[in-house]
């Protein structure tokens, strides 16, 4: 049931991106081409399609590089600093290293790399709550932020890799041991994570008209 409410919610916030699109800033842009790609691979996934030598790990591994390659460009591009973007993105390359190197040589291809997660969670993670720090530092008085796309976007980023680092934290020592509990978080984390997100982009795609019409009517 939450697995199909994740994946209505999905579809909608595809077709809100497009109706929207024109409206959208630039760096919201590329969800036109994400979330497509997403519902492609939900929609291989349910048929079986990605389980190669009896898995479908790689593909969570790669995807989830993809993701947090994604939203760490994402999450950069609400700061104008210069300096601090060129650190963000070192960072990143050296997360993006490790990853590779995890998924190559230590955990390997076929094993779900929950270092290699965990590590991209945290440093999202770390990066939304420093665009907390300088949202409320820099807080102006008609700042409504519920009708502020970045930050709906962060808030739905924050409970998305929350709840993804709690799961993968779980999946080594749970999930390989065949753990009857781990099945009650697979079933509920990712759908209610995902879930979340979706109707936040929701949100935020939903202001950014609403947006641009005050910006047209406060000319005049």
């Amino acid at each position: 049931m939450l697995y199909n409410l994740y994946f209505i919610s999905l579809i909608i916030a595809f077709l809100i991106c497009l109706y929207t699109y024109k409206q959208l800033d630039r760096n919201f842009r590329w969800f036109r081409w994400y979330l497509p790609f997403v519902i492609c691979v939900e929609v291989a996934s349910m048929r079986g399609l990605l389980i190669i030598n009896h898995t479908n790990s790689w593909c969570n591994n790669n995807i989830s590089l993809m993701e947090f390659i994604l939203f760490t460009y994402l999450i950069t591009s609400f700061n104008e600093e210069a300096l601090y973007k060129k650190k963000v993105y070192i960072f990143a390359g050296i997360i993006i290293l490790i990853s590779l190197i995890d998924m190559i040589f230590i955990q390997g291809i076929w094993r779900l790399n929950t270092i290699a997660l965990i590590l991209q969670e945290l440093f999202v993670l770390t990066l939304i709550c420093i665009y907390y720090y300088n949202l409320l530092k820099e807080a102006r008085e008609h700042l409504v932020l519920l009708k502020h796309p970045p930050f709906l976007a962060a808030t739905g980023l924050l409970f998305y890799f929350l709840s993804n680092s709690a799961y993968y934290s779980c999946y080594s020592y749970m999930a390989y041991k065949n753990n009857y509990h781990f099945l009650i978080l697979a079933q509920t984390i990712p759908g209610l994570s995902n879930l979340l997100l979706n109707s936040l982009l929701i949100s935020a795609f939903l202001c950014f008209p609403k947006i641009k019409k005050s910006a047209a009517f406060s000319q005049y």
